[in-house]
C-alpha cells in the first residue's frame, strides 16, 4: 500500500515512539482526520474537507502543515495509485504537525440500512463536537453495540434529548414533503454532503427527537464517501419507501457527478 508521510510517498509507517516529546498524537489520538471520494482520479470536494480540517485544527491548537503542501501530496497519492478507480482517501493530521494520507479501493454499497438508539448522550458542548477527530473509541464502541443488536448503526442523542449524529454518518429526514437535518448546535459533524443539501436542495436545519425520527416515515445517512442512504429499520420501526427520497438520492448523484472536483 503506498502510504503519504509529511507529502513525501513511504512503503512503511513508522510511528514515533512514545517517549518522542511532541509526537505522540498517534498514542493520544490527539489529531483529526478527513475521509474523501475518489472516482477515476479525481478527488470530490477536496477543498472543503481541507477547510474543515484546518477549522477544526485551529479550535484545537494543532501545527498543521501548509495547505498547498497537503493538495499537492494528495494529487501525488492520485497519480501513484491511479489504478483505483473507486476508492477512498483518508488524510489524519497530528497536534505537532504530522500528517498521512492513504488511499484505498472503496465500493460503496447502495443496500438501506437499520439503526438503533445509543444510550448514552452525546455532549454538545464538547470542544471536539463536530469536529472529526481521532478519539474515535466512542463511535468504534457504538457500532459495535449495533452489530450486536443487528443493526447497522446508531442514532446519537444530544445532551438536549434530540437527535445529533449517526456514529459515522450525519442525519436526514422527511416531513410533509420536505428535508431536515439536526443544525450544528447539536453537536453534529459539518459534514460535507449535509452543507451541499442545504446550500442546493432545500434542506433546513431543524431539531427533533429520536422519538420522532423513529416515526416520521422517511429517514437517512449522509456522509461524503457512502452519499445518501436510506434507513430501512429504526429500531423496531419499519420505514416505507419515498418517491420523493429516491428522487432527491437520484438528483444529488447526478449533481455529485457533475461537481466531483467541487
Amino acid at each position: 500500500m503506498k502510504i503519504l508521510l509529511n507529502g513525501e510517498l513511504v512503503t512503511d509507517l513508522v510511528l514515533p515512539a512514545s517517549g518522542e516529546p511532541g509526537r505522540n498524537g498517534w498514542l493520544l489520538g490527539d489529531g483529526i482526520f478527513e475521509t474523501l471520494k475518489s472516482t477515476n482520479g479525481k478527488i470530490w470536494a477536496l477543498s472543503r474537507h481541507l477547510d474543515r480540517a484546518y477549522k477544526s485544527g485551529a479550535i484545537m491548537g494543532f501545527a498543521l502543515p501548509n495547505r498547498s503542501e497537503v493538495e499537492a501530496g494528495t494529487q501525488k497519492l492520485l497519480e501513484v495509485t491511479r489504478e483505483i478507480e473507486h476508492g477512498r482517501i483518508r488524510i489524519t493530521f497530528l497536534s505537532n504537525g504530522d500528517w498521512v494520507a492513504t488511499h484505498k479501493v472503496f465500493a460503496a454499497s447502495n443496500n438501506k440500512l437499520s439503526v438503533v438508539d445509543y444510550q448514552y448522550p452525546k455532549n454538545e458542548n464538547s470542544v471536539l463536537a463536530g469536529i472529526k477527530t481521532l478519539s474515535y473509541g466512542e463511535n468504534a464502541y457504538a457500532l459495535r453495540v449495533a452489530n450486536g443488536a443487528g443493526a447497522d448503526d446508531v442514532i446519537f442523542r444530544n445532551l438536549a434529548g434530540n437527535v445529533a449524529e449517526s456514529a459515522v454518518a450525519n442525519v436526514l429526514w422527511e416531513s410533509d414533503g420536505k428535508f431536515f437535518t439536526p443544525p450544528l448546535s447539536s453537536g453534529c459533524l459539518p459534514g460535507i454532503t449535509r452543507a451541499l443539501l442545504i446550500e442546493n436542495f432545500g434542506v433546513a436545519e431543524l431539531d427533533i427527537t429520536p422519538a420522532e425520527l423513529q416515526s416520521c416515515g422517511a429517514s437517512y445517512l449522509l456522509s461524503s464517501v457512502k452519499g445518501i442512504r436510506p434507513i430501512n429499520r429504526y429500531n423496531n420501526t419499519t420505514n416505507q419507501s419515498s418517491a420523493i427520497g429516491s428522487k432527491l438520492i437520484s438528483e444529488f448523484n447526478d449533481w455529485v457527478w457533475s461537481k466531483l472536483a467541487l
